[in-house]
């Protein structure tokens, strides 16, 4: 039979609950994390945040629609707020693209969505130096943001 003490089942006892505790917290946290989901039409809300994929990182928050012509025949495109190398700058994306991010369940009730259709603008929008256009890549950077440039500290897909 081994020798064994008192401080040291209690040794085992205490760690047995603090395994016990870690394990309940982790649980905790998910559960209560942002659950998110395939972005659908009725997410067109202005200032509804936006993300790469369900974990994803955030790429922006949605500021309105308009038709866009990037040289090769008028699309439909949705205006997102970006922070590019540190600095919030709009940028154009195809409507279709757009909709396969993801956003935060029940992020925008319905009731305060305010959204410019694509075709309330007027005919197309011609997005200026400052904008960064529909086919402008996009990297993530590891420390938060996006860049246009592919570089050591950037990750994953452009968007």
């Amino acid at each position: 039979m081994p020798n064994t003490t008192l401080s040291s089942a209690v040794g085992r006892a205490a760690a047995f609950a603090m395994a016990i505790v870690f394990v309940a917290l982790i649980a905790w946290c998910s559960r209560s994390s942002t659950k998110y989901r395939r972005m659908t039409g009725a997410d067109h809300c202005m200032g509804m945040p936006v993300h790469a994929g369900p974990t994803g990182p955030l790429v922006g928050y949605l500021i309105g629609g308009a038709i866009v012509d990037p040289g090769t025949g008028p699309v439909q495109a949705i205006n997102v707020s970006v922070v590019v190398d540190g600095e919030v700058r709009s940028v154009w994306r195809r409507q279709a693209d757009v909709m396969t991010w993801y956003v935060p369940v029940h992020a925008i009730s319905p009731k305060e969505c305010l959204w410019t259709a694509p075709t309330l603008t007027g005919g197309t929008w011609q997005p200026t130096r400052l904008e960064f256009g529909l086919d402008a890549p996009l990297w993530h950077r590891l420390f938060g943001g996006w860049s246009p440039h592919h570089g050591f500290l950037t990750s994953g897909e452009p968007i």
